[in-house]
């Protein structure tokens, strides 16, 4: 792969999202990493370590290191709602209008 100048990293993605397979996986992954940091940020917020949050669910620190870092693809509603009731929240999900270039979730 050749290198690319950080200059033209913009140009060089704008190209790269005009096929449809990679834009549909580039806003996948961009989408498990936004879920992933508002995990990690709720988490600290609760001041609570990777290890104290998976020993409230029953689960291993690794796993939950997993969510953090986007790297977990079996993350199910169920784990959402486990984290979230652990964490003091909940999970909200609507089902807003398509924007033309929106992809369809927000992480808020």
């Amino acid at each position: 792969m050749a290198r690319i100048r950080l200059k033209n990293i913009d140009s060089h993605l704008k190209e790269l999202l005009k096929n449809k397979e990679f834009k549909k996986e580039f806003e996948r992954e961009r989408i498990k990493v936004a879920l992933a940091q508002k995990l990690a940020e709720l988490r600290e917020d609760a001041h609570l370590r990777q290890s104290d949050l998976a020993k409230k669910l029953h689960v291993s620190q690794q796993f939950i290191s997993q969510i953090e870092t986007a790297q977990a693809d079996n993350l199910t509603i169920d784990t959402l709602l486990n984290i979230a009731r652990s964490l003091g929240r909940s999970v909200e999900i609507s089902f807003p209008r398509l924007s033309i270039r929106g992809s369809g979730l927000k992480v808020a």
